[in-house]
């Protein structure tokens, strides 16, 4: 390994300390990790920084147990915050340097807010929607005007293949006992449909999310593979493979598309093929070696007294066996299209376009159609529309357009186009560019089936490379030959 193992010991401790907090549920616990944290951000800006990316891939875990803890991230954050403005207080060029994307953010920010309030939204509603937005732009402000060394490169990619290996270990558990092993009580009594019941969801709580996780663990551990060099070569396919057993099982379609968009946008941008080869071996290995085996010791486990328990208390929600098969032969059938167009995503885009045509400059604003506010705090508009359920769009286009209308979805536009932009003039700087630019244009496809501009597991990764990216120097380049 390129770093002492000294140096990566505050990664298992601050595990151990999330999962301590969790566990203990104690007021007086919960305030000391929360000054902590605050303290921790101040002295050592760029560990907490490192910290994010243990917290947030575990965080719906650690909530199941203590909701408390909720407010780790954002406090992380913001002192990070503080931490960059007391450091440039003499030089506010660089506070107030902004590329034309982070205007058009804000701008974008600016009009889903005001359209809320004219809307009638609540303060405390918009607040909470502007905060699923903005989070991960601040980490990547920060980011971008730290000064990170190559060290702390080390630093992220050790902790990020920390955190993979253990949620990969976790999710199979979750797999081999039917979700009845180290899981929160109210996760192992969810209802799911058989379709569902044979995705892994993970420590992240949501198989889709899990998916977009696990692929830029892969990614990450790809493109630093040099770390494994001699004795340790052996350990960088293990990973790989066990990262592909689980993303696998996961059954996210729509993370495959994406991941076949970035894959082939990567390769015509670099018009690399060689790690191609690696690639493909080590997803046939986590498939033939962990998925597939995983999959039958399941079937076999379902077959026995406490699996036919397990399933006897699921079985009411199931339309059909859940395979697969199943899973991945009723993407587009007959049944499954007629339910979109009913109450799936067919229907949320056709109403949210017949709410856009009678808002059409400005929208209804933030937390009034599909997104995460509107799923803790309702909406002002649904029974003007005869809506009669609260849901997630899942398509952050469909929520831009009806939430802002057609000013709002010329601002995100200039957002997406211009990072685009500034991404595609580094290509030839570093090969980090290229994977970025890969990564954006599958965000755009995944655009179409996720909220992906409000999920944190994407979000925390993409903006803080993106950071990475516009602040890189030469010396931060690994050695990829």
């Amino acid at each position: 390994m390129p770093i002492e193992w000294k140096k990566l010991t505050f990664i298992p401790l601050i595990l151990a300390f999330f999962f301590v907090g969790a566990a203990l549920d104690n007021t007086v616990v919960d305030l000391v990790m929360m000054l902590f944290f605050a303290g921790y951000a101040l002295v050592k800006p760029k560990n907490a920084l490192i910290v994010l990316f243990m917290y947030f891939p575990i965080r719906p875990f650690l909530l199941e147990y203590n909701t408390a803890l909720k407010g780790i991230g954002d406090i992380i954050v913001f002192a990070l915050l503080f931490r960059i403005l007391w450091m440039y207080r003499k030089d506010l060029k660089k506070l107030f340097h902004f590329y034309w994307f982070e205007l058009a953010f804000i701008g974008f920010i600016i009009v889903g807010a005001v359209s809320a309030l004219i809307t009638g939204v609540t303060p405390t509603a918009i607040i909470f929607q502007i905060r699923g937005f903005v989070l991960f732009y601040l980490v990547f402000y920060i980011a971008k005007r730290l000064e990170i060394t190559k060290e702390d490169v080390y630093k992220f990619v050790a902790t990020t293949i920390f955190v993979t290996v253990i949620i990969c270990i976790h999710g199979l558990i979750e797999k081999l006992s039917l979700r009845g092993w180290l899981l929160p009580q109210s996760w192992q009594d969810m209802p799911l449909s058989s379709k569902n019941r044979i995705r892994i969801y993970g420590m992240i709580g949501n198989p889709n999310i899990l998916a977009y996780y696990l692929s830029f663990s892969f990614a990450i551990i790809l493109y630093y593979r040099n770390w494994f060099k001699g004795k340790y070569q052996w350990l960088f396919y293990v990973i790989l493979a066990l990262t592909f057993g689980v993303w696998a099982l996961t059954y996210s379609r729509g993370t495959w598309i994406a991941v076949g968009v970035a894959l082939l946008a990567y390769v015509l941008v670099t018009k690399s093929w060689k790690f191609l080869k690696t690639l493909a071996l080590t997803l046939a290995a986590g498939i033939v070696l962990i998925a597939v085996p995983v999959s039958y010791a399941t079937s076999f486990i379902e077959d026995t007294n406490f699996g036919q328990e397990k399933k006897s208390k699921q079985s009411v929600y199931d339309e059909s066996e859940g395979s697969f098969r199943d899973r991945i032969g009723s993407t587009f059938d007959k049944e499954t299209r007629e339910q979109s167009g009913q109450s799936g995503r067919i229907w949320i885009v056709k109403q949210g376009f017949e709410i856009f045509l009678d808002h059409p400059v400005i929208g209804t604003g933030f937390a009034t159609y599909g997104d995460g506010a509107t799923l803790s705090y309702g909406s002002p508009i649904y029974d003007d529309y005869g809506i009669e359920r609260e849901f997630y769009s899942d398509n952050q286009y469909i929520q831009i357009i009806t939430g802002t209308g057609a000013v709002g979805v010329i601002l995100f536009a200039v957002f997406l186009l211009n990072m685009l932009y500034e991404i595609w003039k580094r290509r030839k700087e570093t090969i980090l560019a290229p994977f970025l630019f890969a990564v954006l244009l599958a965000a755009f496809a995944a655009g179409m089936v996720y909220n992906i501009w409000e999920g944190d597991s994407f979000t925390i990764f993409y903006f803080a490379l993106l950071g990475f990216l516009l602040n890189m120097r030469p010396d931060h380049e690994p050695d990829l030959h």
